[in-house]
């Protein structure tokens, strides 16, 4: 057999990319909630698309986060993963489990790493290791498991972004990048603020080099014409969701839903509105140095569903900071970083539920990408040492919130 064959390689990659796909279902089903989540909302949604309506009927009682315009029910959320939903509430109903579709597309998200990290190095192990790191060693992992309507749009939203990553590094259409990331955004609106990435990453394509022509001459508008209409079809869309809803363009039922009288007497997460930046010390403290919850009694260490650092949950980003901002690919990943974190770091609330800090994984995708550029071909034993922490630790919270319910809210 001629294993330089291009078939052949083509053949083992995709093979590769499927055994990790079987291997992160399995782990993910087995350590899923004994209890399924209930707050299915896309499930409903995903109904009433299918007939020809946008508000949900029939729903739980305990849908709190509803909308109620004119006597119907509309949900807060981007209608993104209820229309990947449709064709299987069309065949299974509202029966369908929204978990089990969290779990299906959070393996899918473990296997678009190994391809993107096959279009990145020839290194085989690097490939494993940092795929082994985002699918285990980090809160993917957790997030994965859960399903629920918060949950399942992280990992939706992670599929559609991983998918234009990986085109920005291989065939670069530039109309479908757009098209990706607008996917992203109509699942997770703060990642539509990771398009820096992608206009830096694409610069040789509207930006040539040449040693006679001048900077404006230089710049070809087609490719940056192209990424931003992509990503405007999903803007144009929402603007019109939202229009058909609420008879405004803008994405007014978060504002709807949290900033009203009611609310800003019973939590002092919305005394300054849905946005402020008094409230990016309370992100910055949950993202960066919250503990875990410690107990009198055995296991005396638990999980804290208020959050967990990410130098705890993902030791190895650490690695990021190796990557510096002197090349191309670290420096459209901290322009990726940075304006989701300053918009999600000034939001009320810090996403309470979770493990971890699930609010990142709006830009999780580019802090593997720094962690991939900080880490050598060959790995040093600390790298592997860091990255295995990290899996343990998100083992310890899958296991002891899904299956053992031992945590601390609070």
């Amino acid at each position: 057999m001629n294993i330089s064959n291009p078939s052949y390689k083509r053949n083992s990659v995709l093979i590769a990319a499927a055994l990790f796909f079987l291997f992160s279902f399995i782990l993910y089903f087995i350590t899923q909630p004994a209890v399924p989540d209930p707050f299915n909302y896309f499930i409903y949604l995903a109904d009433a698309l299918l007939s020809g309506r946008l508000h949900l009927l029939d729903t739980p009682f305990y849908f709190e986060e509803l909308i109620i315009q004119d006597g119907l029910s509309y949900t807060i959320y981007p209608p993104m993963p209820a229309l990947l939903l449709v064709p299987f509430v069309a065949l299974w109903g509202l029966s369908f489990s929204q978990v089990f579709a969290s779990i299906i597309f959070g393996s899918v998200n473990v296997s678009l790493v190994f391809l993107l990290m096959r279009s990145l190095t020839e290194s085989l192990q690097k490939q494993i290791w940092m795929t082994l790191l985002f699918g285990f060693g980090t809160i993917h992992w957790y997030t994965s498991t859960i399903g629920s309507v918060w949950y399942f749009a992280h990992i939706v939203s992670l599929f559609f972004l991983l998918l234009a990553i990986i085109e920005t590094f291989g065939q670069r259409r530039v109309f479908l990048i757009g098209l990706l990331l607008g996917a992203s955004y109509w699942s997770r609106i703060p990642t539509v603020l990771t398009l820096p990435f992608f206009i830096v990453m694409l610069s040789d394509l509207w930006l040539p080099v040449s040693r006679t022509d001048s900077l404006i001459k230089r710049v070809k508008l087609k490719p940056l014409l192209l990424l931003a209409l992509g990503v405007g079809v999903f803007v144009l869309l929402n603007f019109l969701y939202n229009y058909l809803r609420f008879g405004s363009p803008f994405d007014v039922a978060y504002s709807m839903h949290t900033v009203s009288e009611a609310k800003a007497k019973v939590s002092p997460w919305f005394d300054q509105g849905l946005f402020s930046l008094s409230y990016m010390r309370h992100h910055l403290y949950t993202f960066l140095l919250q503990p875990p919850a410690f107990i009198e009694t055995w296991p005396y260490i638990v999980p804290s569903k208020a959050g967990l650092s990410v130098l705890i949950t993902t030791p190895a980003f650490i690695f990021a900071f190796a990557a510096g901002i002197r090349n191309r690919l670290a420096l459209a990943c901290w322009l990726a970083v940075i304006p989701p974190a300053l918009l999600i770091f000034s939001k009320s609330g810090t996403g309470w539920t979770q493990f971890g800090y699930r609010y990142a994984l709006d830009f999780y995708p580019f802090l593997l990408l720094l962690t991939f550029k900080g880490i050598p071909q060959e790995l040093k034993w600390y790298h592997k040492l860091l990255i295995i922490l990290g899996i343990l630790v998100n083992l310890w919270g899958v296991l002891f919130i899904n299956r053992l319910e031992l945590y601390e809210l609070y």
